[in-house]
């Protein structure tokens, strides 16, 4: 047997081309020369059954060495790789989501205080906060259940938690789902993006140190190393500053992390908030962007040779590859473009008797089309499962 290294991507595949005519001259070597190896007959067999059970071991072999890549390893393996890079595969997670809370300026709101949304799904206020000038403030939640619980915008409205001065509460985003358990596919590309974690002061730190937290589902990042002011990526930044764009999590989190791995002093952004450093006991303001979500709308052609719920297969498989749970696929993240191309590639990838014709995108209220969805670096393409058409020809 042996075996093939395919540099690009560091796989080995197993060579079996030979394997059977190797089995056959071993057979004539006992037998001799005239020794029949017709498939049809019982020599023939047993040469067949020796050649798949070689074929079986090669394959096993090429399985298990394929275990030392980051990038083909599976389940225990996975957690080793990410254990390197000073990580772990993400337990369970809530579901996370930035609250717009109005009243009476200077009411102090304790953390933990609870709202419901219209499915009665409570959420808690990670840290406390004050509502300031205008009579408003913004503030992160988490749900109290742990999984994938939605909330579309202006579906929190309920205050549970009765404090004085505290009058409405609503949310002009759509929450961040958490999940039950990290896949391979998802812990994979953690570890990817957590290269930097045992760095200090260099994107890769900022980068690892953040998307370690819980909740986090996207991270663009750039940096003005000169000494005036400047647009980089369609992004305004200071002089000698960094920018930070996340998709995901609590902002008290994000701003700690920012700041401890911070690549210089100087910050861009329009969400603000104020850190205090637990050695010097100096208050500093971090402030970071957060994702402006894209939703857009899909229409999916499909010849389909067996299937029991072609619509619902076509649909999920659609929804699978937005949330990045294709593997090798990032989905819809931030900053990335949606391509109508990449869409039917994924819906082909997961369900092979499914010939994709024609897939069309557009952002909500525009008309369909086969052309990239091109998205800014702090821009998400987002779609809902009734926004997703599935026609079968």
């Amino acid at each position: 047997m042996s075996y093939n290294y395919v540099e690009s991507n560091g796989v080995i595949v197993p060579n079996t081309s030979t394997i059977k005519t190797d089995v056959e001259n071993e057979w004539r070597a006992i037998a001799g020369e005239d020794a029949t190896v017709d498939p049809s007959s019982f020599e023939g067999r047993l040469i067949d059954k020796t050649t798949n059970e070689r074929i079986s071991v090669a394959r096993n072999n090429s399985d298990l060495a394929n275990q030392l890549n980051p990038n083909m390893a599976n389940g225990s393996f996975v957690d080793a790789h990410l254990s390197l890079v000073g990580g772990a595969r993400d337990g369970q997670e809530q579901s996370t989501v930035e609250l717009t809370l109005t009243g009476i300026v200077g009411t102090n709101i304790p953390s933990g205080s609870f709202v419901e949304d219209d499915n009665q799904q409570l959420w808690f206020l990670v840290d406390t906060t004050q509502i300031g000038t205008g009579n408003t403030v913004t503030a992160s939640f988490r749900s109290l259940n742990y999984g994938p619980i939605p909330a579309a915008i202006g579906e929190i409205t309920k205050i549970i938690s009765g404090v004085v001065g505290w009058e409405t509460v609503n949310n002009e985003v759509a929450a961040t789902e958490g999940k039950l358990e990290q896949n391979d596919v998802s812990a994979k590309r953690q570890r990817r993006s957590e290269l930097g974690a045992n760095t200090r002061s260099v994107a890769e730190s900022v980068i690892a140190a953040v998307f370690k937290l819980e909740g986090v589902n996207g991270i663009q990042f750039r940096e003005n190393n000169t000494s005036s002011a400047t647009t980089i990526d369609g992004v305004s930044m200071i002089a000698k500053s960094s920018w930070l764009c996340v998709d995901g999590g609590v902002t008290s989190e994000i701003a700690e992390a920012y700041y401890t791995n911070r690549w210089g002093t100087a910050f861009n952004g329009s969400v603000s908030y104020d850190y205090t450093d637990p050695i010097s006991g100096q208050l500093s303001e971090v402030l970071i962007d957060r994702a402006t979500e894209v939703p857009i709308k899909c229409t999916i052609e499909a010849r389909v040779s067996q299937s029991q719920n072609a619509v619902e297969d076509i649909t999920q498989a659609i929804l699978d590859y937005a949330e990045g749970l294709v593997e090798g696929e990032p989905g819809f993240s931030l900053g990335l473009d949606a391509s109508p191309f990449e869409v039917a590639s994924a819906v082909n990838a997961q369900l092979p008797d499914v010939f994709v014709k024609k897939c069309q995108l557009a952002k909500i209220g525009d008309s369909f089309s086969t052309d990239t969805i091109t998205n800014a670096i702090y821009e998400k393409s987002t779609i809902v499962r009734g926004e997703i058409t599935v026609v079968l020809v």
